[in-house]
């Protein structure tokens, strides 16, 4: 009994982490390759007005829209390629969970029978009202 569950645990955390490994590192690679080409740059200056709102620098754009495709894993990958501070890791992390694969969750929604509108849009408000809240004050408690 103890030997079988023991076998099932490392089979599936072995499972779990070929299954992170498919989103942390190619995700690492990409923003990593971005990160020393001009793409950066461009990414970057295109962000960086909205970015402002959350105190953030025009590249932390990557880790939210990563998020907004994939799930948090697919964050701390692209946090992880770029160099931010803690706050701004924060301020990401807490934009990241009120708005992350919002397409897959999307369809849970729909399966719920509940409105994919007034949730996307609710959870996307949700992310900039506390993505300000925390890049404006926030930086003032670290």
């Amino acid at each position: 009994m103890f030997l079988e569950s023991v076998k099932t645990g490392f089979r599936k955390g072995v499972d779990t982490v070929w299954f992170l490994s498919k989103i942390i590192v190619p995700v690492y690679i990409v923003v990593t390759i971005i990160r020393y080409t001009p793409v950066m740059h461009v990414i970057g200056n295109f962000f960086r007005p909205l970015m402002k709102l959350f105190n953030l620098p025009g590249e932390a754009a990557i880790p939210f829209i990563t998020g907004f495709f994939l799930d948090e894993y697919g964050v701390i990958a692209a946090i992880k390629a770029i160099s931010l501070n803690s706050y701004q890791i924060t301020t990401i992390a807490i934009m990241a969970l009120f708005f992350h694969t919002i397409f897959i969750e999307s369809a849970v929604m729909k399966k719920l029978g509940l409105s994919i509108t007034f949730f996307s849009v609710f959870r996307f408000s949700l992310a900039i009202i506390f993505g300000i809240i925390i890049g404006q004050f926030g930086g003032v408690l670290w």
